[in-house]
């Protein structure tokens, strides 16, 4: 039972070295790729309005302008923590609002995510065989050929659509050329020797490795299906400023420590338990935000502030339980092992409708309420942790046959 504790126990504290020095790495030594980013509203960031165009193969309609600003969406937001947004400015407008909060350089903004990856298939009379709208998947590889083995290239498959009209137009067009655009830009024009039937092929430019992949991956998560033009750009002040985010930090840090004042004096040695576990849980709940890269504005803030309250209710929870186990006169070390094992329960469907909540919000929801929900959901994952796998393993560690023997050390 001991050897059971303590490999909890190192378990634990693994988990919290780990946590520390991701911690460590962004908040103190400001390692670029941990380093904390913050909402439009906290520090600013870039807005860039973008228009849809027609063009002559494509028009700019109102599905073609929705599935943009979807595809755009997948590219800023993956996750929903960057607190990116990218909506249409209007049901029939054909304009697309951007903002990335945290980023001061438009053109670099702009880059990433202006490419549109507009892939295009044309006879030569200039008629659009497929486009990217019949691509399903898109991927680096490596040219087997013998007069240019190892050069990068973009393998492609096409759906049946595709498939399709690519059969007919090799099989109608044999000894002429079918040429390869993508972003307006001519990569090859070979000539068709025989009707490609399979819907498959490569698109060689004389790529690097890196930007064949780059373009692999924009166009596997989302080829756009419609010209977008960059129309204004602009870098957004922060409406709240460094003063704002001292004075939270510090509000942040008085309220942590009044918590876990008041669950000493209410629960005496399990309070301390509990104080102990609320910096575990906060050490690592920063550290998820760290390494997902979450953006830390308003909504995100109050989602991570719930999770706390979670955190310490779910310690009032158990411990109101061994409360009651020790007023039907067990010993202290069966109240705590009846108080943990009843009050599981409890705890764990509390914190599943919550989860169950934010999955809601994730999937229906965009931009700011996404980034409400994954941080509301990261926050109650760790309090989970920590408020019943934590708490419970330091519990039994510390729990000496001298404190054993005093239960008012638990009744407080």
């Amino acid at each position: 039972m001991r050897s059971k504790v303590t490999a909890s126990l190192i378990f634990v504290i693994v988990v919290a070295v780990v946590a520390g020095v991701i911690n460590y790495e962004g908040l103190i030594a400001k390692n670029p790729k941990l380093v904390p980013k913050f909402g439009l509203d906290l520090s600013g960031g870039v807005r860039i309005v973008l228009e849809a165009q027609d063009t002559a193969s494509v028009k700019a309609t109102s599905d073609a302008i929705d599935a943009a600003v979807g595809v755009i969406d997948k590219r800023i937001n993956a996750l929903g923590v960057s607190e990116a947004v990218a909506v249409r400015e209007g049901s029939t407008s054909n304009r697309i609002l951007v903002e990335l909060p945290g980023w001061q350089d438009p053109e670099r903004a702009k880059e990433i995510i202006g490419k549109t990856a507009l892939l295009e298939f044309k006879t030569e009379d200039g008629t659009v065989v497929v486009s990217g709208k019949d691509l399903v998947d898109a991927k680096l590889v490596f040219s087997q050929a013998q007069d240019t083995l190892g050069q990068p290239e973009i393998s492609f498959t096409l759906n049946d659509a595709g498939k399709t009209a690519f059969a007919a137009a090799t099989q109608a067009n044999i000894g002429k050329k079918i040429s390869i655009y993508l972003d307006g830009q001519l990569l090859m024009s070979p000539t068709v020797e025989s009707a490609i039937t399979d819907g498959a092929g490569v698109i060689t430019g004389g790529f690097t490795a890196q930007e064949a992949s780059n373009y692999a991956l924009l166009l596997k998560s989302g080829a756009l299906p419609v010209k977008l033009v960059a129309i204004s750009e602009e870098v957004v002040g922060p409406s709240l400023g460094s003063a704002f985010k001292r004075s939270s930090i510090l509000a942040a840090l008085i309220a942590f420590v009044l918590v876990i004042l008041w669950m000493f004096f209410s629960y005496r040695y399990l309070g301390i338990v509990s104080g102990v576990a609320l910096v575990i849980y906060a050490d690592i709940l920063m550290a998820a935000y760290l390494v997902l890269h979450a953006t830390l504005s308003l909504p995100a803030i109050g989602g991570a502030i719930l999770s706390i309250g979670m955190a310490v209710d779910a310690n009032c929870i158990i411990f109101e339980r061994i409360r009651e186990e020790l007023g039907l006169k067990k010993t202290v070390k069966g109240a705590i092992g009846a108080g943990f094992s009843k009050a599981f329960r409890a705890v764990f469907d509390s914190n599943l409708t919550v989860l169950v909540g934010t999955a809601f919000l994730f999937y229906f929801g965009t931009g700011t309420v996404r980034g409400f929900a994954v941080t509301l959901s990261l926050g109650v994952l760790a309090s989970m942790f920590t408020a019943v796998f934590a708490s419970h393993t330091l519990v039994d560690l510390l729990l000496t046959p001298a404190i054993a023997k005093n239960s008012r050390k638990f009744l407080g």
